[in-house]
């Protein structure tokens, strides 16, 4: 009898990862062609990608989903608005966003120079008046 309400007992807990396998091969089934294609590319890419790229990509993922589900969806739909763009709008959006990305000459100083206000005497380790 124990036998069989351990074996109840872990055919319940197995059975939403065996939904979740045969829902992947299910979706793989209906995959077409193209998608198939895409998507073993990409895993090849994945293959070839040095650990410290993949672990880059899997911070990513990680920070994407950590987001709210409604920023998820604006940042998805302002991006598939970037993607509609005229080439040369999305070089002028680029070239924004590096300017504004570009540090200026106070924000390079040294933070201790940029807040005294005095600039260091470097030959001898003293600050100057």
């Amino acid at each position: 009898m124990q036998v069989i309400r351990l074996f109840l007992l872990s055919f319940l807990l197995l059975m939403p990862v065996l939904g979740w396998a045969q829902d992947s091969s299910g979706r793989w089934r209906r995959s077409s062609p193209d998608e198939k294609a895409d998507i073993r590319r990409n895993y090849q890419r994945w293959q070839t990608l040095p650990p410290k790229d993949k672990e880059h990509l899997r911070e990513e993922w990680d920070r994407w989903r950590s987001l709210p589900q409604d920023r998820r969806e604006r940042l998805k739909r302002e991006f598939e608005e970037l993607r509609r763009l005229r080439p040369e709008e999305q070089r002028q959006w680029r070239e924004r966003f590096e300017e504004h990305q570009r540090f200026s000459p106070e924000d390079r100083k040294d933070p201790r120079d940029r807040f005294s206000g005095k600039k260091p005497d470097r030959r001898k380790g003293r600050e100057r008046d």
